[in-house]
């Protein structure tokens, strides 16, 4: 069921991000937007790709911009845009931030407004800019993203006993439940974390790389439940990437 999203009233414009664009028809494209107080949206903007478009500089990855549309159908018009602010991404933090971007389109339903979203999309964007150590940054926005849309499991409790989670314990993690103590006997799995590990992620702490492994993994196989097991494109790009520079490196 299409969700009913109202015409913008003239000159009453919100904020917004640009997550994506893709063409539409001869000289259009469809812009996704994260907007505040209404979510993720999606716009016809039109005559964007013909020359000397003023539109055109405004859709932009990283870009924040006022704007209003019309139409009650999902998929709206824009009506008005003007430029916000404008964050420059380069390098590694570029294809994070692309990451972060799809992250939220494959996250967030069309129309479902969500308390704290944009603030923690420009916040992860603001962090990422020069940053050179961004591993630390996706997985603290991971875990904020889980934890706004409700999909983040307890980290401090043991769900069959209610036991607080001890660092020297290991907890399998049960998709879309929480964990689960190990016993001495059982095996320790990729669906498996250290204690210690948890705790750090329950208290946002980075500092230890020896756990960002474990980060990774469990931020992984927590967010299947919400994005699903499509491959993610972004994470295709870090996968090139990555083989760029061994090559280089060579």
């Amino acid at each position: 069921m299409a969700t009913t999203i109202p015409n913008k009233p003239v000159n009453d414009l919100s904020a917004a991000w640009l997550l994506h664009s893709r063409p539409y028809k001869e000289r259009s494209v469809i812009a996704e937007f994260l907007v505040e107080d209404y979510g993720r949206l999606a716009m016809v903007v039109r005559g964007v790709r013909q020359a000397k478009s003023r539109t055109a500089p405004l859709l932009q990855p990283f870009t924040r911009v006022w704007l209003s549309w019309r139409g009650r159908s999902e998929l709206k018009t824009l009506t008005s845009v003007e430029l916000s602010r404008s964050i420059r991404l380069s390098g590694q933090s570029l294809y994070c931030g692309f990451y972060v971007n799809e992250l939220i389109m494959r996250a967030v339903l069309p129309g479902q407004p969500m308390d704290g979203l944009p603030e923690l999309y420009e916040k992860v964007i603001e962090t990422l800019q020069g940053k050179e150590e961004v591993e630390p940054v996706l997985r603290w926005f991971e875990l904020e993203l889980l934890e706004l849309t409700g999909y983040l499991p307890d980290l401090e409790h043991d769900i069959t006993t209610g036991q607080a989670v001890q660092s020297d314990a290991d907890y399998r993690l049960l998709s879309e439940q929480g964990l689960v103590r190990l016993n001495d006997d059982m095996p320790v799995k990729a669906d498996c974390f250290a204690g210690a590990a948890l705790q750090a992620m329950a208290a946002r702490d980075f500092t230890r790389d020896r756990w960002l492994p474990s980060f990774k993994r469990f931020t992984r196989l927590a967010l299947l439940p919400l994005i699903g097991e499509k491959p993610l494109q972004s994470r295709e790009l870090f996968t090139r990437m990555d083989r760029r520079d061994t090559v280089l490196s060579e």
